[in-house]
């Protein structure tokens, strides 16, 4: 503790209580300590704060100024430390989460929400690449995506869900009355896909690339809402996690065979940053 703290502290006690006596029981301090830091105070800025006032002291003009803005101190120094041991045991704090889908996200959202009513949460969504950006410039704590490179000590990664492409089609296609579409077929006919840097887009892709074929015809959408539109429409197969394909009487769902499209979701922060309370205990929650 700074000498100028002890001398304000000390201070701010006399004025509190208006006795050294009670300041220095309240400080579990010897009174001449006490007094000669106030003394110590006086002295430094050749100030006086206090003045004999019969058996008893009476604070100055200048004292009493100086008060004010000492209770303005040590009540932001209360609630600096109430914040902080609030933050420790997750009553109060802050989390700032990154994902590239709702569906997987808010689920684990809404149990931590539960268990820590306390902590703020603020979410972004975006495309997996543009996620992992903003982890690793710390503009959000932990990220929703598929594994990160596993050679990269800035991360921490665990398995969240795994889920998987499916193919869909209007109710009026050819390929309504089948049971599953094989990739083959898949890729010689146009297929709707989100922008580059989205998770369905690179799987999707890597597959074919893996299969020795290329696609024939791709209409890129911006968003997973207008993927589904655009099928409805009639403009093409959807290709899309299992998981944010809103379902209806007016598609057609097709699980794709002749390739492993699994699409494993992670929560990652990065590594310096997992003891953080706030960012472990979205993790423990994996393991319960």
């Amino acid at each position: 503790m700074s000498m100028i703290y002890s001398q304000i502290r000390a201070f701010h006690a006399v004025a509190s209580h208006g006795s050294f006596t009670r300041a220095a029981a309240a400080l579990s301090v010897s009174q001449p300590t006490l007094s000669s830091q106030v003394k110590a105070l006086e002295a430094k800025y050749e100030v006086d704060l206090f003045i004999p006032a019969g058996r008893g002291i009476e604070i100055t003009p200048l004292g009493r100024r100086l008060h004010a803005i000492t209770q303005k101190q040590f009540r932001l120094e209360a609630e600096a430390e109430l914040l902080l041991s609030e933050t420790r045991s997750l009553k109060a704090g802050f989390l700032r989460i990154g994902a590239d889908s709702p569906y997987h996200a808010l689920p684990l959202v809404a149990r931590y929400q539960e268990r820590y009513p306390g902590i703020e949460i603020s979410m972004n969504f975006g495309n997996s690449r543009d996620t992992l950006a903003d982890l690793m410039a710390r503009r959000i704590d932990v990220a929703i995506i598929p594994p990160p490179p596993e050679d990269d000590p800035r991360l921490i990664s665990q398995l969240l869900i795994a889920d998987r492409l499916v193919a869909f089609v209007p109710k009026a296609h050819k390929w309504a009355k089948q049971k599953s579409v094989n990739l083959k077929r898949l890729a010689g006919t146009r297929v709707i896909l989100r922008e580059e840097g989205s998770t369905t887009r690179a799987v999707f892709e890597a597959a074919v690339a893996a299969a020795g074929m290329t696609l024939k015809d791709v209409f890129e959408i911006g968003s997973r809402e207008a993927v589904r539109a655009a099928v409805v429409e009639g403009l093409g197969v959807g290709v899309v996690s299992e998981a944010e394909l809103i379902r209806g009487d007016n598609i057609h769902v097709l699980p794709i065979s002749g390739a492993d499209l699994r699409v494993p979701e992670h929560l990652v922060c990065l590594a310096e940053c997992a003891p953080q309370r706030t960012i472990k205990a979205v993790f423990d929650l994996l393991e319960d």
